[in-house]
Formats: structure tokens, C-alpha cells, sequence
């Protein structure tokens, strides 16, 4: 039987102390709603968001992440039951198993949601709660339940010293044949302290009716940690992060001191890569076989190529390093930087939009900007591409097996041919044609005793 999802994704969220809605609040990378959307995207080829708080920012936020959700809105937070009812278009016609739960939940996992799914099916059942066993139940409802049979769920303020007892808790992950919920929705009643109509009650109703209702029972509870305010949204990115470094030693990535490195879902190192706490690796990163971060360095949504060194304390954003490349110590590449096979970047260089051809060496002190340089090329320490005139930035092009000496200041636009040399210390202004010698500075002047002649200085001399 067909399964769609249906995300509970409306609740005030008012302990985040926040204008961003909870949801789009990230864990380990990824925003809290999306994490629940990627886990739900095998299981379920239709999937509906129900959203509240400032809806048009939300919707547009989410449909341009998943264009193919449905949204929906629940204007007034009236119960989780009212918003389900919010989505009736989404299941009305639809002759199949509706799967509810919260958007709130960025651990659950595809296993977990796999093995409810299955089981449910396979008994045929009307409605299934997915429930698991926390070290301490307190604050979860309780599922009274006798072998699987499900009895009720006793919120912890309603329940009785014997039901406080019960280590089996609520979830918040249900299965419906749509047929009952839109027959039976309607039937939930708001006689509560916050008159809300809760979608807890159903399980209840449906049993009454003599309907089949089990309880089945999820194996980890970390799939379960909700967030609801920032230590818990601390909490749970922390859970997540663990469990990423985790699978990485476990492919043959190598974490020293792991407690204090920081690997994003959505970064990917492969085998026979050894990372050195501390290091944060964020976003969209892909790091290839062989290469080692050694500690400080701090890396986000780049492409970094087999066998690379990243020396400490670097910074890569937004770059693409090939292989065999040694970046640092403390060198910072900024976005558009592409750096070809064998390239060296050493300690205090910046580069920005900077495209380094294979076996380019540029080892300290310099910054090279909107510029192109060709193979082989040695940059001096204290280089500068003079990208910016106050209005406009200009590029600046070098050629192969140039050499450009130290404390150069290369005045864009310039270009440079292949085979030439600048001089140390000058200021280029004017394009410098291959094989050339380029060297602007004034000639030096020496002017004995002048110190002592203009300022009356006792000057001592060997």
C-alpha cells in the first residue's frame, strides 16, 4: 500500500527566542526541517509540510529547497490534530497509509521510519504510534500499551503514579489509513487547559471504534530528541555530529581528538584522510583520499584534491585545491580560488579569485587577487596584485615560469609573459612582454654623515 508524509511543521517555537522560524534552524549543517525531508525523501514519493509562523517566508524557504513539497498552513496553532486537518487535500482522495510526524525531529532516522513503515504493513494495521525508551521518561506521554495492543497515551500531568512508571513514551510518529483521518479528525475534541485538539486523542477514537491499532518500538531514542530551545538545539547538533565523525572513522577516515572537530553532514572525506583536532569543516566539502588537516584549519564548501596538506590555522571557502597541494600555515584562501596539482600557498597568503596553475609556489606574505598564473611561476614574499583602484577591481595575468621578486606591488590591469622577471621591490604599472626584466625602483642614494650633518646626532662608526 502507497505511503505519503505528512510534517507537523507549525508550532510557535517561541522558546528559540528568535525571529528565524525553529525549524529552519540548523543541526550539524542543515536545517532541522530539511534533515526530516532528506530522511523522508526514500521512503515517501509525496510529502507535505504543514507550516505556521511568518508562513510566506517559511514557504518560500522551503519550496526552494523542495519545490516538489506541498505546503500548507495552519493559521491559528490549535493542536497538532488541527493541523492535520489543515492538510485534508493532501490525503482526502487518497487510498493509502498517511505517515504523521514532526518537524522537529532532525535525528530520526530512515532506519528507524523503514522498519515502522515495513512492519506496519506488513500487519495491516490502521494506526501505528512509533515509540521508544528514554533513560528518563519524564515530561513524554506515556503509551499504555499491553503487548503492542495500544491502550491510551497519558500525558506525564494527567498520569497516575503506576503510568509515571512506564518507560515506553510517545514519539510523535504515527501511521493512518487516510480514510480514517478524514473520517475521524473530526471527532477530536479540545477538553483541555489549552483547548487545543490534539492528534494524540486518535489512536484512542480509532481503537474504541474496533479498529487496529499497535504500538511499535523504535531501538535508538537519540532518534527522538526534539529541540525546543537553543540547549537543546545545541544538544542535538552535537548527537549529529557525533554520529557523522563516527561513520567517517568507521570508512578509514582518521579524527585526532574528535571532541573538538567539527564535520558537517553534508561534508564528504574520503578513506586514508587524517584529520587533526581542532578543525571545522562546513558545507558543501568534498575531501579527497590522503590528505591531512593539521589543527586550526577551518574549511567551507570547498573541493580539495587527493594527498593535500592543509597546514595549520588555514582557511579555505568557496575554493577548488587540486592534488598535492600544501596550503599554510595560516594561509587564507577566499572565494573563486582554484589552485591546479602541485601548487604551494605557504604561511600569510591570501588569495581571491586567484586561479594557480600546476607547480605555482607563492610561500609567504602576499596577496594575489583577480589573478591568473601560469605553471611553474614563483611569487616573492610580500607580492601584491593591486586589484582595486577605488571604483572597479582589474585582473592581473601572469605567465608560466615567471619570477616575481620580493615585496612586488603588480598595479592591475597587468599583464605578465611567460619566462619573465620583476624585480625585487618594484612597483609594475605597465605590461611586462615574455623572456623581459621588469624592475621599477629608484636608484639608491647614500649620503654619508647625514644623520649627524641634519639632526646633530652622535653617530657611532666602527
Amino acid at each position: 500500500m502507497k505511503t505519503r508524509a505528512l510534517i507537523l511543521a507549525a508550532g510557535e517555537g517561541t522558546r528559540m527566542r528568535s525571529q528565524l522560524p525553529k525549524v529552519f534552524h540548523k543541526v550539524a549543517g542543515i536545517p532541522i526541517l530539511f534533515r526530516v525531508l532528506q530522511t523522508l525523501a526514500p521512503l515517501s514519493q509525496q510529502i507535505a509540510v504543514v507550516l505556521g509562523r511568518d508562513f510566506e517566508q517559511s514557504a518560500t524557504m522551503l519550496r526552494s529547497a523542495y519545490p516538489e513539497t506541498s505546503v500548507f498552513h495552519q493559521n491559528k496553532r490549535m493542536g497538532t490534530g488541527h493541523a492535520v486537518s489543515c492538510a485534508l487535500s493532501f490525503y482526502k482522495d487518497f487510498d493509502g497509509y498517511v505517515l504523521v510526524l514532526p518537524g522537529d525531529l532532525p535525528l530520526l532516522c530512515a532506519e528507524s521510519l523503514t522498519s515502522f513503515l515495513n512492519l506496519s504493513k506488513t500487519e495491516n494495521v490502521d494506526c501505528a504510534i512509533l515509540g521508544f525508551e528514554p533513560e528518563n521518561p519524564f515530561g513524554y506521554g506515556r503509551i499504555v500499551a499491553d503487548n503492542d495492543a495500544f491502550s491510551a497515551i497519558v500525558e506525564e500531568k494527567d498520569a497516575s503514579e503506576e503510568e509515571r512508571n512506564i518507560r515506553l513514551v510517545n514519539g510523535g510518529v504515527y501511521i493512518f489509513r487516510a480514510r480514517h483521518l478524514v473520517e475521524f479528525l473530526p471527532a477530536i475534541e479540545n477538553n483541555n487547559a489549552q483547548k487545543e485538539y490534539y492528534l494524540t486523542d486518535l489512536p484512542a477514537i480509532l481503537m474504541k471504534k474496533g479498529f487496529d491499532v499497535r504500538v511499535i518500538t523504535a531501538n535508538d531514542p537519540d532518534d527522538f530528541l526534539g529541540v525546543n530551545n537553543r540547549e537543546q538545539l545545541a544538544f542535538a547538533d552535537t548527537t549529529a555530529l557525533n554520529r557523522q565523525k563516527r561513520n567517517l572513522m568507521l570508512s578509514g577516515v582518521t579524527i585526532l581528538n574528535p571532541e573538538s572537530v567539527r564535520i558537517e553532514d553534508t561534508v564528504e572525506i574520503e578513506p586514508d584522510t587524517t584529520v587533526y583536532g581542532p578543525a571545522h569543516i562546513f558545507g558543501k566539502t568534498t575531501i579527497q583520499t590522503g590528505c591531512v588537516l593539521q589543527p586550526g584549519a577551518v574549511i567551507r564548501n570547498a573541493i580539495i584534491g587527493k594527498n593535500c596538506e592543509v597546514k595549520p590555522y588555514s582557511i579555505i571557502t568557496e575554493s577548488t585545491i587540486g592534488s598535492g597541494c600544501t596550503i599554510g600555515p595560516m594561509a587564507h584562501l577566499r572565494p573563486g580560488t582554484v589552485l591546479n596539482a602541485g601548487v604551494k600557498v605557504g604561511n600569510f597568503v591570501e588569495t581571491k579569485k586567484a586561479i594557480l596553475h600546476p607547480g605555482v609556489k607563492a610561500s609567504h606574505l602576499s596577496y594575489l587577487g583577480d589573478t591568473e598564473i601560469g605553471e611553474e611561476t614563483n611569487i616573492g614574499a610580500g607580492t601584491i596584485t593591486c586589484n582595486y583602484d577605488g571604483e572597479k577591481k582589474h585582473r592581473t595575468e601572469i605567465g608560466k615560469r615567471v619570477f616575481i621578486g620580493s615585496d612586488s606591488q603588480l598595479v592591475a590591469p597587468l599583464s605578465i609573459g611567460d619566462d619573465a622577471y620583476v624585480g625585487a621591490g618594484s612597483t609594475i604599472t605597465k605590461d611586462v612582454p615574455p623572456c623581459s626584466l621588469a624592475i621599477s625602483r629608484a636608484r639608491q642614494t647614500t649620503i654619508p654623515d647625514w644623520a649627524k650633518k641634519k639632526k646633530g646626532k652622535k653617530c657611532n662608526q666602527s
